[in-house]
């Protein structure tokens, strides 16, 4: 008798384990947007960001795609960002959903742009990716997506942070005349990430 028991109980939960399995594919494949959202209520932040791009793919929306890009990219998977920005920025939708992103953010007293936040992360990226024969591409991208009045957060000081934090005194001193051409305050923040930069690239060999 016990062993019926324990041999049905074993038949249930096996049948009940291939139908939550069963339900998740259908999920995945069907609803990837709800299983992103419920991906990141658990802390799957990596799973999270391959839903949305999923989600991108079935529908089509950018929004999904600028988010499965930051998740990437803060993941530092730089070679799934990689992709997925290059979709980003080459959409026709960029400039569009990046002005209404920054309408959001404005109510919300934030002030950085979101295009230059994107590039900012791009530009991390990038550089972790590259070969010595790649850097002056980084540079100008970051330089061609900084505002000449050099806001907060732009992708040059991104660039010149991430170079910093890794002590690399050859690719500062290759920074530096990407640099030299911006004007800011002279309080500002910046001239100390600037200098930095510079004391760090006086000690390259």
């Amino acid at each position: 008798m016990k062993k019926l028991i324990l041999k049905t109980a074993f038949i249930t939960l096996g049948a009940t384990i291939v139908a939550l399995v069963a339900v998740f594919g259908l999920m995945s494949l069907w609803a990837p947007a709800a299983m992103m959202k419920l991906t990141a209520s658990l802390g799957l932040d990596s799973i999270s960001g391959d839903y949305a791009y999923q989600e991108y793919q079935r529908s089509g929306k950018i929004s999904y795609l600028a988010r499965s890009f930051i998740i990437s990219v803060n993941a530092k998977d730089d070679k799934k960002a990689e992709k997925r920005f290059e979709l980003l920025y080459h959409d026709e939708e960029f400039d569009t959903f990046c002005a209404e992103q920054d309408e959001i953010a404005l109510l919300e007293g934030i002030s950085t742009g979101y295009r230059s936040y994107v590039c900012a992360e791009a530009a991390r990226m990038k550089y972790r990716m590259a070969e010595k024969s790649d850097w002056g591409t980084v540079c100008q991208f970051a330089s061609d997506e900084t505002d000449k009045n050099f806001p907060l957060g732009n992708p040059l000081v991104a660039l010149a942070t991430e170079a910093i934090s890794r002590e690399d005194k050859e690719f500062c001193n290759f920074l530096i005349p990407y640099i030299s051409d911006f004007e800011f305050a002279e309080d500002s923040d910046y001239n100390y990430i600037i200098k930095f930069v510079k004391d760090l690239a006086g000690g390259a060999q």
